[in-house]
């Protein structure tokens, strides 16, 4: 009977010099997450849901316009969700969940 050879960690890696990586800089992650979300079409498919999801919840007659010149490949169409995305982002660090200007002290018992 042949007796298999035990590979341990020092086996793999004994010849190659050990030194530190550089880390990769802002754009580089960015370029590898473009490029692993365009590779699975589940994750396109849930980030556009999201997406449309947040952009409805935000401003729902907003969202609507974008989406329309988007699907209708309008030249405005870039821009305007550009825009929406960056209010969303903006209302995003500026609101708080329990003093909105909807949502206040005063609308407490008020739906």
């Amino acid at each position: 009977m042949m007796k298999l050879a035990t590979i341990t960690t020092n086996d793999i890696t004994g010849g190659l010099p050990n030194r530190p990586r550089p880390a990769l800089t802002r754009e580089q992650v960015f370029r590898l997450l473009r490029c692993a979300i365009k590779d699975d079409e589940e994750l396109v498919d849930e980030i556009i849901e999201q997406v449309h999801e947040n952009m409805l919840a935000f401003d729902h007659k907003r969202a609507e316009c974008v989406i329309e010149l988007i699907v209708r490949r309008k030249v405005s169409a870039r821009w305007a969700f550009r825009s929406l995305l960056k209010d969303m982002g903006a209302g995003a660090r500026t609101a708080s969940p329990l003093l909105t200007a909807k949502r206040g002290p005063a609308a407490i018992g008020q739906v």
